[in-house]
């Protein structure tokens, strides 16, 4: 049994993903490569390649609609895809390189209004076996000549939570300024591996990413000025 383990860019340095060789015991190979959290790199290509299965992370980018059902900014959800994960486009586009038996994702929210969206960023590049890696506990049986996957049993419990904010008395909505940049806590050759959006965006289409924060010091609108949809869940 052989483990591999690559840097990942995922805000910070110390993001990891991990590719495991074993032989069975009538000594046929099969691999399991796993990226966890983080953008899309070259080094999955590299790492990953020709996988029996292949999981990465995913985020679906419809910002505009999470940003109402989450109740924050569109904005904050853009800035963590671009500083911190994987979209969808970027993950069909690396399974696609990759080309795996199974291509699954995890990292997910799995709601319902996203798992559609999710397949249809996914299937842009990717047209082979695709599963959800979600909800949590996702089993994957793999053999030489078969792959099947199934759900654990687990307990059940809320796949996301909308970020909590004190607006209580008439409090204003605030989002702190990040104490760090990924420039200070980050070395600039991990970004350089990561994928050019270009090579993953459908022609015609790409959005205003956002690889910095927007403004200088901290975010403040005025709790008057702050619609009621955002408002529910923030107390």
């Amino acid at each position: 049994m052989t483990v591999r383990h690559w840097r990942r860019s995922h805000a910070k340095d110390g993001a990891s993903g991990y590719r495991l060789d074993w032989k069975t015991p009538d000594g046929k190979e099969l691999c399991f490569a796993w990226t966890g959290d983080g953008r899309p790199s070259m080094l999955d290509l590299k790492y990953a390649k020709g996988c029996d299965v292949y999981v990465t992370e995913i985020q679906t980018e419809v910002v505009g609609i999470s940003s109402v059902v989450q109740g924050v900014p569109p904005f904050l959800g853009r800035y963590t895809i671009d500083t911190h994960h994987t979209p969808g486009y970027a993950a069909g586009w690396l399974a696609n390189q990759i080309k795996p038996r199974m291509f699954m994702t995890t990292h997910m929210p799995f709601d319902p209004y996203l798992n559609e969206e999710t397949v249809a960023q996914v299937r842009n590049h990717w047209k082979g076996p695709y599963h959800f890696g979600a909800p949590d506990g996702i089993v994957v049986n793999v053999t030489p000549d078969q792959i099947w996957v199934r759900e654990g049993i687990l307990p059940d419990y809320p796949n996301n939570r909308a970020p909590q904010f004190d607006m209580s008395d008439g409090k204003d909505f605030v989002v702190p300024h990040p104490r760090h940049s990924r420039k200070d806590i980050q070395q600039q050759e991990i970004r350089d591996l990561e994928v050019d959006p270009n090579k993953y965006y459908p022609k015609g289409y790409k959005p205003q990413l956002m690889s910095e924060w927007p403004i200088e010091g901290d975010l403040v609108i005025p709790n008057e000025q702050v619609p009621d949809s955002m408002k529910k869940g923030m107390g």
